[in-house]
């Protein structure tokens, strides 16, 4: 086992296609000077050069679809009522990943086990060819588990970063949870992309560990505003115009007044639900827009709903039986350069960058097709469960004109190999 482990000690991993342009020192930095350059690439080029694995430009969209998901797979022995069918689940989402172009997953761990990996291989088949995941821990910390953070592209994933949250507890406490980050390349424009899971609270432990739960992810969500912050003020602001900033994950943070919430969870600070206290938070940034909100002017449950006899009953603890919250989000953040938070570090950024011809900006750019946003329950029959997790996703189209559809079945990644050696 401790050979196991070993092998995983690696920092962040993007893969890279060398038939596209790739000139981030981000990326450049993960091959070691005594590693040949092509160490990481070698496989991919020889199957995209074959022939008959070549990428098709099948057809030509103008949106990018993306989905944030919990995929809810534990590592080993972790369950909830006594099998959560993890390996069946996985295989059962294969099937999915022609949908997307891009996917952002939370509790996908590699710890003691290689679903991970299987998932990064099979979604390289299906065309998501780059992707990204936040290191393994050392053997010398006091973590057991990565941080479950995954994100799979068809598109130039050209920088990447990953934060660390301070602190977790209970359940969290073996887990190294953080936030993603990464600027995925679309049409000569940019997506910013945070992906994140933010402190659980365990409903069935004591009244202490529930409030000291909420403190924490209210910690969290400083950090987090943060770590976007500062990834803000050294991105050319021609660039956030044009492009998009996008916060997604599982926020664990209930949208709903919740009558069960409020038995359980007190705020002594604060006279108002955590959602709220989140959003004014988050707005210190600028604009920040719910995307569920926007679409349905309303939240849509994404876990614990178990009002219809399709949800499942399988993964869900008896405490959160039917508990009915909305934890999982996407966020379009839109920043306000006028703002005191920017105003110092970034005057010199600001003054180097007129704002030009706001309609120009506003018809090249990419952005969010609000009224693409849906619920993707992956409810599956004929199964031992009846969904493929405990949370429902979420998913929304990007546009950006003049996409070309990569045909799926086009890139042959069995010769990729896990662990990476030497990395």
């Amino acid at each position: 086992m401790k050979e196991f482990l070993e092998n995983f000690q690696k920092d962040t991993i993007t893969l890279v296609n060398e038939n596209e342009d790739s000139n981030s020192d981000a990326i450049e930095k993960n091959i070691p000077k005594n590693i040949p350059k092509n160490k990481f690439t070698v496989n991919i080029k020889n199957k995209i050069n074959n022939k008959e694995n070549t990428i098709n430009k099948k057809s030509i969209r103008d949106s990018v679809r993306l989905l944030t998901y919990n995929f809810f797979c534990r590592p080993p022995p972790v369950n909830t009522n006594g099998n959560d069918y993890k390996d069946s689940r996985l295989q059962d989402f294969l099937e999915q990943l022609h949908n997307f172009d891009i996917i952002c997953f939370q509790e996908l761990f590699t710890t003691f086990n290689d679903r991970k990996h299987r998932m990064i291989r099979e979604a390289a088949k299906a065309g998501l060819k780059y992707y990204l995941s936040s290191k393994v821990p050392s053997l010398l910390s006091h973590f057991l588990c990565d941080s479950g953070l995954l994100i799979l592209s068809k598109y130039q994933i050209i920088e990447h970063d990953y934060y660390q949250y301070f602190i977790n507890i209970s359940g969290d406490a073996v887990g190294c949870k953080g936030v993603l980050y990464a600027k995925i390349k679309i049409n000569n424009k940019y997506l910013f992309l945070f992906n994140t899971h933010l402190q659980s609270t365990y409903f069935n432990e004591s009244q202490r560990n529930i409030d000291f739960t909420i403190q924490i992810r209210t910690s969290q969500t400083e950090e987090l505003i943060n770590f976007v912050y500062n990834k803000l003020l050294v991105i050319p602001r021609e660039e956030v115009k044009n492009g998009l900033i996008l916060i997604v994950g599982d926020f664990n943070i209930d949208a709903h007044d919740n009558e069960f919430i409020k038995t359980k969870v007190k705020f002594p600070k604060y006279n108002d639900t955590e959602y709220n206290i989140f959003k004014k938070k988050i707005n210190k940034l600028g604009t920040a827009i719910d995307l569920m909100e926007k679409k349905y002017n309303k939240h849509i449950y994404t876990f614990g709903n178990n009002e219809k006899e399709e949800y499942d009953h399988t993964f869900i603890s008896k405490v959160e039986f039917n508990i009915k919250q909305t934890l999982d989000y996407i966020w379009e953040i839109k920043p306000d350069y006028n703002l005191a938070i920017f105003k110092s570090g970034y005057q010199t950024l600001k003054n180097q960058n007129n704002d030009g011809d706001e309609k120009s900006y506003e018809k090249n750019k990419i952005k969010v097709l609000y009224d693409t946003l849906k619920v993707q329950e992956f409810l599956v029959k004929n199964r031992p469960y009846q969904q493929l997790s405990d949370h429902f996703g979420i998913s929304v189209e990007i546009y950006s004109p003049k996409i070309y559809e990569q045909g799926s079945n086009s890139f042959d990644a069995s010769n990729i190999e896990f662990p990476l050696k030497n990395i």
